[in-house]
């Protein structure tokens, strides 16, 4: 799909994409590490690790292994989330601004676009 088409696409309709979450942060690292959103992104995701950790190791020395154990893999699936989301999220805005690097996404299969055709079926009436 053409940058032109993507742009309008986006903005009047039902676009449906993927975003590769591993080859968007080494898309992003690779290419945009100068861009101060990018570099707000990455502090957050630094100083929510920090937190996270901060409190692995409180949590480890007054409580039972189990119980801190219980809720570190909460906390780092949760983390995780937010970090996906995040860079999904700047990726999908840059490409939207800048050509050449929605050509490189696609090209990278980093973002795949596709338009969804089918209809949805009738809902019945209640």
């Amino acid at each position: 799909m053409p940058y032109e088409k993507f742009v309008f696409a986006y903005e009047t309709g039902p676009l449906s994409y993927l975003v590769s979450t591993r080859k968007a942060l080494h898309i992003l690292l690779a290419h945009k590490i100068k861009d101060p959103r990018f570099r707000r992104l990455l502090a957050q995701w630094t100083c929510s690790l920090l937190a996270l950790i901060g409190v692995a190791v409180c949590g480890f020395s007054l409580v039972p292994a189990l119980w801190a154990a219980s809720g570190l893999a909460p906390g780092i699936c949760l983390l995780a989330l937010f970090v996906s989301v995040g860079a999904g999220d700047l990726f999908l805005q840059l490409a939207l601004e800048d050509e050449r690097f929605f050509e490189m996404a696609t090209r990278n299969r980093a973002l795949l676009l596709f338009v969804d055709d089918e209809q949805e079926l009738p809902q019945p009436i209640r």
